[in-house]
C-alpha cells in the first residue's frame, strides 16, 4: 500500500542517517503504532491532509527560511503553488515520488550534513511529521484530498493521529533586518562575474533572495575544473560565503586563490588532490565553520595547520590519512569542533607535553630464602640377623608437568565463549563500517543528482530568459512597423 511505503521510506532513511546503531523507535511513535486504523475518529477521516496537517507542519518547521519574508535557494513552502514551483535547484515535490522529491530527501540526510533541512540549529521534524509528509507526497501531493479518501494503513493512521493531536505552533515572526547592500560598482562587478561563471558551466548565485552573499559550485564541471577556474572569482572574493570544489581537479596551488575569501564559512574539498601543503593557504579563513576533506591525502601534520581557525565547527576526514590521535589533538585546540574521521567521531583529549620515557625501576631482588637445617643423620641400625631379601619398592610415578601456557580445563568454556563474542563483535564492527561507507556513497549520489537537476533548471531558466528577450524585441519591431 502507498502509506506503508511512505512509512518504510522514513524508517529506511533514518537508518541511513545513523548506520552504526539499530533503529529504535521513539517512545511516542511506539505508543502511536499501537493504535489501529479505526482509532482515527470519523472527523479525522474528513480532515483534508494538505491544508490541515501538511501545511501547518511546513509553516512551523520550514517557512522561517522558505516563506514570504525569506526564501533560501529561491524556495517557498508557504503556499502549495510555491511548493510545486520549486526553487533554484529545481522541483521540490514530485507527486508520487518520494525518492525524487528534494523537499523530504533533505529531511532524510544526516543531521550534520550541510544540506540537511531544517538546519541543525532549528527545530526538527518529528518521526510522525516526516511520515505524514512522505505519505502526502507518495499519495500524489493533492491539495484537497481527505485523509479517509487516501486510505492510510495502520501505521500511517497512527502517525496522522499523533500529528493531529500535536500540531506544531507556527514559528514566531522575526522582524526582518535590512540586508546589507552592495555599492553600485561592486554590484556591477558581481553581475559580470556571475555571467562569466555561468558560461563556463559552473554555478555562482546568492545563498538566499534577501542576502548578497554568494555560493559557488563547480560540481557540474568537476572533471574539467582546474586551478585556473578560480581566477574569475578573484575580483569578488570577499562576497563569496560558500565554496564547493568537491570532486574537482583542484590542487594545493589552486587553494592559494582562496586567501582573499575572508567571508568564507563553508568549503568543500572532498575527493580532490589537496594535501598538507594546500592547508597552509586556509590559515587566514578565520570565519570558516565547515570544511570537508573526505578522501584527500591530508595527514595529522597537515590538519594541525587548522588549529587557528577558532570558528571551525565541523571537519570531515573520512578516508584521508589523518588518524584519530591527530583529530583528537585538533579538537583539543579548537573547543566545540566536531571531527568526523569515519565511523566514529574524535573526542577531545588533553594534549600532554612530550616527556622522555623513563625506564621503569627494576624491582629489588628478594633475599634468597635460608636453607632449612638438615636433620642430624640417625645412627645406622644394627643389621638384623639374616633377613630375607625383599624386592626394592618401585618409585611412584610423578605426573608430567603441564606445558608452559597451558590453561586449566575448567576455564576452557569461558575462554571459548569470550572468543566467540569477540569474533562476533569484530564482524559487527566491520559490517557497520561498510554500511557507513555505503551510506556515504548514497548521499554523494543523491548530491550529484540534485546538482544535475539544478544545472538543468538553470539552463532552462536561461533559455526562458533569452527567449522572452527575443520575443520582446520582436514585439517591439512589430509595433514599430505598424506606425
Amino acid at each position: 500500500m502507498i502509506s506503508t511505503l511512505a512509512i518504510e521510506i522514513v524508517f529506511k532513511n533514518r537508518k541511513l542517517a545513523s548506520p552504526m546503531r539499530k533503529l529504535i523507535l521513539p517512545p511516542l511513535l511506539v505508543s502511536a503504532l499501537l493504535f489501529s486504523a479505526s482509532d482515527l475518529r470519523a472527523d479525522h477521516h474528513n480532515k483534508k491532509l494538505y491544508p490541515e496537517l501538511v501545511a501547518p507542519v511546513l509553516m512551523a518547521k520550514c517557512a522561517g527560511c522558505h516563506g514570504e519574508e525569506k526564501q533560501k535557494g529561491k524556495l517557498r513552502v508557504d503556499t502549495l503553488e510555491a511548493i510545486m514551483k520549486g526553487g533554484s535547484e529545481g522541483e521540490s515535490v514530485i507527486p508520487g515520488k518520494v525518492d525524487d522529491s528534494s523537499l523530504i530527501q533533505r529531511v532524510y540526510l544526516p543531521l550534520d550534513d550541510d544540506e540537511h533541512m531544517p538546519p541543525e540549529d532549528k527545530e526538527q521534524l518529528t518521526e510522525q511529521e516526516t511520515a505524514v509528509l512522505a505519505f502526502w507526497i507518495q499519495s500524489g501531493a493533492k491539495a484537497d484530498a481527505t485523509i479517509g479518501s487516501l486510505k492510510p494503513d495502520e501505521k500511517t493512521s497512527a502517525a496522522i493521529a499523533h500529528v493531529i493531536g500535536n500540531l506544531p505552533e507556527p514559528e514566531k515572526a522575526v522582524a526582518k533586518a535590512d540586508a546589507p547592500k552592495r555599492d553600485e560598482a561592486t554590484e556591477k562587478l558581481v553581475t559580470e562575474t556571475i555571467g562569466r561563471v555561468e558560461k563556463s558551466g559552473a554555478s555562482l548565485m546568492s545563498i538566499a533572495q534577501d542576502t548578497p552573499e554568494l555560493r559557488f559550485s563547480a560540481l557540474n564541471v568537476a572533471k574539467e575544473f582546474q586551478d585556473n577556474g578560480l581566477a574569475p572569482l578573484q575580483p569578488i572574493a570577499s562576497e563569496i560565503k560558500w565554496m564547493d570544489l568537491g570532486r574537482t581537479q583542484i590542487t594545493d596551488k589552486g587553494l592559494e586563490k582562496l586567501k582573499g575569501m575572508k567571508s568564507l564559512t563553508r568549503l568543500h574539498l572532498e575527493n580532490t588532490k589537496v594535501t598538507d601543503a594546500g592547508l597552509e593557504h586556509l590559515k587566514g579563513l578565520e570565519n570558516l565553520e565547515y570544511l570537508n576533506l573526505y578522501g584527500t591525502q591530508v595527514t595529522d601534520a597537515g590538519i594541525q595547520k587548522l588549529a587557528g581557525l577558532k570558528n571551525l565547527k565541523k571537519l570531515f576526514l573520512w578516508q584521508s590519512k589523518a588518524t584519530e590521535q591527530g583529530a583528537q589533538k585538533l579538537v583539543a585546540a579548537i573547543p566545540g569542533l566536531d571531527v568526523n574521521i569515519g565511523w566514529k567521531a574524535a573526542a577531545p583529549v588533553e594534549v600532554a607535553a612530550k616527556e622522555e620515557k623513563k625506564p621503569a625501576p627494576k624491582p629489588e631482588p628478594k633475599p634468597a630464602p635460608k636453607p632449612e637445617p638438615k636433620p642430624a643423620p640417625k645412627p645406622e641400625p644394627k643389621p638384623a640377623p639374616k633377613p630375607e631379601p625383599k624386592p626394592a619398592p618401585k618409585p611412584e610415578a610423578k605426573p608430567a608437568p603441564k606445558p608452559a601456557g597451558a590453561v586449566d580445563p575448567k576455564f576452557d568454556k569461558a575462554i571459548a565463549e569470550l572468543k566467540s563474542t569477540a569474533d562476533q563483535a569484530a564482524k559487527k564492527a566491520a559490517d557497520s563500517k561498510k554500511a557507513f561507507s555505503d551510506a556515504i556513497q548514497q548521499v554523494e549520489a543523491a548530491t550529484k543528482k540534485a546538482e544535475a537537476l539544478k544545472a538543468e533548471a538553470e539552463k532552462a531558466q536561461k533559455v526562458a530568459t533569452e527567449t522572452k528577450a527575443a520575443l520582446d524585441q520582436l514585439m517591439k519591431a512589430a509595433a514599430a512597423s505598424q506606425k
